[in-house]
């Protein structure tokens, strides 16, 4: 048996006084299957600027994957 890999998202947690609970999740579907680490930090560096938040507390790739015999 094994993995194999069908989809990815990126999910980042960004902070900022105007959000519920100081926190806002957002998840982005269909990342390339060879991103780079520094290249999902970009993507998500770009979007606080123009939210106008706090930053970035968190960042998670989250992978999809069918176990095939």
């Amino acid at each position: 048996m094994e993995f194999i890999l069908k989809d990815q998202s990126v999910q980042f947690t960004f902070i900022g006084e105007k959000y519920n609970n100081g926190k806002k999740n957002k998840i982005l579907k269909n990342v390339k299957k060879q991103v780079k680490a520094e290249d999902i930090m970009k993507v998500g560096k770009a979007l606080s600027s123009l939210q106008k938040d706090a930053g970035i507390q968190k960042a998670r790739l989250i992978s999809y994957s069918d176990i095939q015999n």
